[in-house]
């Protein structure tokens, strides 16, 4: 017999259902938090000077109680209330920033000067580079290995006529 009936929900997928409506009203609170661009979390990663609403549903820190999810998680029916709040709180945000003195003159936060994501950074691109020239030499073997059956299938195309042209008398001599 199984466990749950048909259409029942588990406990474990209710509470992650709980933890996660929890955690969109938690990114909420510590969005109203921020003032300036000096008080934005290290965490919470941002493309420019604005928060986007994919990079707070992708925020996760375990210090600050938050976890990441799914865009569609967050915009399911049982997460609407908190959806429209932390909407409306991303946006006040935003306008926080946006007005805020610092931003004019394109102060870099504590994000963009540590020196070990500077490195990663680095590193990153690296990769990517060396990735990218690995790929190239495998095209290039595959190329050349593609080359090499077609030559090969040639041949022995070539020998297996002459085989036939020979007859079966002088096959020995062939192979």
């Amino acid at each position: 017999m199984t466990k749950y009936i048909i259409g029942e929900t588990s406990s474990a997928v209710k509470n992650k259902k709980k933890s996660i409506t929890i955690s969109m009203a938690k990114k909420t609170e510590l969005l109203d938090l921020i003032n300036s661009h000096t008080d934005i979390f290290k965490t919470l990663d941002m493309k420019g000077d604005l928060i986007s609403e994919s990079s707070v549903h992708k925020w996760s820190d375990n210090d600050l109680g938050v976890i990441s999810y799914s865009w569609n998680t967050a915009h399911a029916e049982h997460n609407k209330k908190q959806l429209n709040l932390l909407l409306n709180s991303i946006k006040k945000t935003n306008n926080r920033l946006s007005n805020d003195k610092n931003n004019k003159k394109k102060i870099l936060t504590n994000r963009s000067t540590d020196k070990i994501t500077k490195k990663l950074r680095q590193e990153n691109e690296e990769l990517k580079k060396a990735l990218a020239e690995v790929y190239r030499a495998y095209m290039h073997l595959v190329e050349n290995f593609s080359e090499d059956q077609i030559i090969d299938d040639a041949i022995r195309k070539l020998i297996l006529d002459q085989v036939k042209i020979l007859g079966k008398q002088r096959i020995w001599e062939i192979i």
